[in-house]
């Protein structure tokens, strides 16, 4: 299982990397900025859904 702190800092990274980088390099900011927050909040729904999954799995 992860760690909170792991969680946030791989949505973090994950999200950074896609906002801005590659394709959307060229996108105004506050485009940009969208697809971070977006991408943010949805790692951590989904980490924090595997991570319960693991949890019930390991039960």
């Amino acid at each position: 299982m992860m760690s909170l702190p792991a969680i946030i800092g791989i949505s973090l990274g994950a999200s950074a990397f896609a906002a801005f980088t590659g394709k959307n390099r060229h996108k105004p900011l506050g485009r940009r900025m969208l697809y971070f927050f977006g991408g943010f909040i949805g790692t951590i729904i989904l980490l924090i859904a595997v991570n319960f999954g693991l949890y019930v799995m390991s039960r």
